[in-house]
């Protein structure tokens, strides 16, 4: 017996809405305030990322993923550009004076005074704020320009929007596109009639049934890797109307292709899924969740 039809449509639904966007409203306004201890307080954008911002939540998720994105400094990839290019780009920027090291502590700084010292906790990768009701993964970081041309013209320059920060033990680089991934995203659902993210939804109600059954860890399959896993799938495999023809649509495709994955790319386009890197995936736990998924499908 495979998964019911009505198992599956519930599975599809998106979980809260109203509160991250209430708690990212919150973040910002204590971040932005008078009293903040930010010094470039005008220059920020903060944002929702993760699951809630890419509408692919479902019920019982609880961390809340803040981008707190500064603009006043950024990094740059000019690999891309030529020699010409690469000497304009030379001649446009001088060095920034202002630190991530500046940054992070007056983003730590300002919230403690916000929170409380008790409820603001610094991880490696994020800022953890919990007050026992709400909490909130809060992500400092500088604006990242992954540039495909630069002329002499502020017109003739053309990068791709990232982010980067460094990690709090190893004072490791990591770069993301979380902004790529959400247009990216959005972009693939239109194109399926909106059916892209419900489908994404279900996957992460299996990878959490398999974690209850003990079929899976939850190290093994991070929630953001199945929306990256899934992106791969061609597009006609997530345009049904039956949600059960969608999911056995993908399962079947994600089992022809599971010996072949080396050259899945993430939703951002950006990054390939599977690496050595610690912001990648590994093909064996990714192998092991699609056999389960199916274990699970055909076992009901």
């Amino acid at each position: 017996m495979t998964i019911p039809t009505s198992t599956l449509e519930t599975w599809s639904n998106q979980g809260a809405t109203q509160t991250p966007k209430s708690l990212r409203e919150k973040i910002e306004r204590k971040l932005k305030a008078s009293d903040s201890k930010i010094e470039k307080k005008n220059q920020l954008e903060i944002y929702l990322q993760g699951s809630y911002r890419n509408s692919t939540n479902i019920y019982g998720n609880s961390d809340v993923d803040v981008v707190v994105q500064c603009d006043a400094t950024f990094s740059s990839d000019v690999t891309a550009l030529d020699p010409h290019e690469t000497a304009i780009y030379n001649r446009a920027f001088n060095d920034a004076t202002y630190t991530w090291d500046d940054f992070k502590s007056e983003v730590i700084e300002t919230l403690k005074d916000s929170f409380g010292s008790d409820k603001v906790d610094v991880g490696n990768k994020s800022i953890k704020i919990d007050d026992g009701n709400y909490e909130a993964d809060v992500v400092p970081c500088f604006e990242y320009r992954k540039y495909t041309s630069f002329g002499e013209s502020y017109a003739d320059r053309e990068y791709i929007k990232g982010i980067k920060f460094y990690t709090t033990n190893e004072r490791r680089e990591v770069v993301n596109f979380p902004k790529v991934h959400y247009t990216k995203g959005a972009a693939k659902n239109q194109r399926v009639n909106n059916r892209y993210k419900p489908a994404i939804r279900v996957f992460k109600n299996i990878k959490k049934k398999l974690i209850e059954k003990e079929m899976i860890t939850k190290e093994q399959v991070p929630s953001y890797f199945i929306e990256n896993l899934l992106y791969n799938a061609p597009d006609e495999h997530y345009d049904e109307i039956s949600i059960s023809t969608r999911v056995y649509n993908v399962l079947k495709w994600l089992q022809d292709n599971k010996y072949d994955m080396s050259d899945f790319v993430c939703q951002n386009e950006q990054v390939y899924v599977f690496g050595y890197s610690q912001e990648q995936w590994n093909e064996y736990d990714a192998r092991e969740f699609i056999s389960q998924a199916i274990n699970l499908w055909n076992e009901w």
